[in-house]
């Protein structure tokens, strides 16, 4: 998935968007220009798609492919392919439909299969979880959609149906396999999440991973600048004691700053930000797990608390925490025990900067994994209207009204008054579509108002009388504070025609 910053009020960008899989339409996006309703530049780095016909708006289920980080890892046009971190095993569906097929797995620069020994529904429930699918139906052998012609690489996998993804479950070793391509497993997965799931899900996601890199980015360029000094400090020190002028006093005084230096570089690294992760629960409630030393690994409940939660709720982007769980509450995990008695106050930037008993040292069992509930807020908002009317000529500046109303998710949207209003500050997303048919005397010309102003004057215009009719569209992502609301303005003189061919639709893509 690319990414882009927002602008500036006033500045505009064209950005263009690769194919990717939808479900009910064919997603695109050509030229889509980005405004800001603020002066700050905003980081804007959340993907989205718009659906458009000649007819209709809608927006359906969808599923993004998401460009990987591991080189050689792309898959095909058309290919459901797993979102995965650094250490997931990349998956995909090859051969079948939108949500089935024989599954592959992306080891060693290669894509390769996964041979039917001991595959059952358990595995597939898994592949499926990770594909972002909610369940599975059915767990293929017998390469029931075709042979595959890469190495086989997986055999005898044994996932109990619980394992988040696939890295989780025990197998037969990589490429440690006696099969034939005739032993291809597939699967056929269900439960196609929503849009506002996916976008969500996804928007969480980038939130944790944006703020722990700033941290990083800051501690990183503290350790730099007293290296630098430390080593500036050493280099001085053998021309110094050269100097008869200079005093044992001096002498001391500068050992004693490098070594006050050196604690100081040692202890940041100590403050170094683990990435965290929720197992076992949902988008915003789960055991909470560690990365250190290269693997995941559970935190013990002694002396868990609210204040802990808050921590680890803030470092995931969640505003705060409601509760914090004990005694396995999310099931116990099956990695090392990292850490015991955490003592965070509360305020922390992030969990690895409170105190505890160190790394891996611990009296407890998985049974005492803690685990958190984060604040979750869902300002879900899209919605998507049609005119109804043959004709709409109008003598003065009116803003249009929209009888149609196909989607009204968060009920923001007044079809009567031809109003949308945000329920929350953020970026949203609008396209309108203009038509006049057999309206040979007139010519549309539309503006974008946003708080009964003039925001995009002359957004849409079309004016060719030659013809029998006319059509046009135009999108754009504004920024608006919460209770801005959003409308079309037709221009006096001018017309539109309706049979719901004219639409305007409109979702949130990012709130602050």
């Amino acid at each position: 998935r690319w990414f882009s910053k927002i602008a500036k009020q006033g500045e505009k960008q064209q950005m263009f968007f690769p194919i990717v899989t939808a479900y009910n339409y064919y997603l695109s996006v050509d030229n889509i220009t980005f405004y800001s309703s603020t002066e700050k530049n905003k980081e804007f780095q959340k993907g989205f798609r718009h659906l458009s016909n000649t007819m209709h708006f809608a927006i359906p289920y969808l599923f993004a492919l998401v460009c990987s980080a591991v080189p050689g890892a792309l898959s095909d046009a058309g290919d459901i392919v797993s979102v995965y971190s650094a250490d997931d095993i990349p998956i995909r569906l090859r051969g079948g439909t939108t949500n089935a097929g024989r599954v592959e797995v992306f080891y060693n620069g290669q894509w390769g299969t996964i041979c039917d020994d001991g595959f059952d529904i358990d595995d597939a429930t898994v592949i499926c979880r990770q594909l972002g699918f909610k369940n599975a139906t059915t767990a293929y052998t017998n390469a029931h959609f075709g042979e595959g012609a890469d190495p086989i690489w997986l055999s005898d996998l044994a996932c109990t149906g619980t394992e988040e993804s696939l890295k989780d479950c025990p197998h037969g070793g990589w490429g440690a396999v006696n099969c034939k391509h005739e032993e291809d497993a597939g699967v056929a997965c269900g439960g196609t999440p929503s849009t506002t799931e996916l976008f969500q899900t996804l928007n969480d996601q980038a939130n944790a991973l944006i703020q722990q890199a700033g941290i990083v980015e800051g501690q990183q360029t503290t350790i730099t600048t007293m290296q630098q000094e430390l080593a500036q400090l050493v280099a001085n020190v053998p021309t110094l004691l050269q100097a008869s002028t200079l005093q044992n006093s001096e002498i001391s005084q500068l050992q004693q700053l490098m070594g006050t230096l050196d604690y100081k570089v040692d202890e940041l690294n100590d403050m170094a930000v683990y990435p965290i992760r929720l197992v076992g629960g949902n988008v915003s409630t789960g055991r909470v797990e560690v990365w250190h030393d290269g693997q995941w690994g559970t935190v013990c409940d002694d002396n868990w608390d609210i204040n802990d939660a808050k921590v680890v709720c803030k470092q995931l982007g969640y505003k705060d925490a409601v509760a914090a769980y004990s005694q396995a509450a999310f099931g116990e995990g099956t990695g090392p025990i990292l850490m015991d008695s955490v003592g965070c106050t509360g305020s922390e930037p992030h969990l690895s900067a409170c105190p505890h008993q160190g790394w891996a040292v611990h009296d407890c069992k998985h049974e005492e994994d803690a685990g958190v509930g984060c604040l979750y807020e869902d300002p879900a908002a899209a919605f998507s209207a049609g005119l109804t009317a043959s004709s709409y000529y109008v003598s003065s500046n009116t803003i249009v009204p929209f009888s149609a109303v196909y989607t009204n998710i968060g009920n923001h949207f007044s079809g009567s008054t031809g109003r949308f209003t945000a329920p929350v500050s953020g970026h949203y997303f609008f396209v309108f579509n203009g038509y006049s048919g057999y309206m040979s005397s007139y010519c549309m010309y539309i503006d974008l108002m946003v708080n009964n102003s003039v925001y995009k004057s002359q957004w849409l215009y079309d004016c060719d009388t030659s013809d029998s009719y006319d059509t046009n569209s135009n999108s754009i992502v504004v920024h608006l504070d919460k209770n801005d609301y959003v409308s079309i303005r037709l221009r006096s003189g001018y017309g539109l025609s309706g049979y719901e061919r004219t639409t305007f639709s409109g979702f949130l893509l990012h709130y602050d």
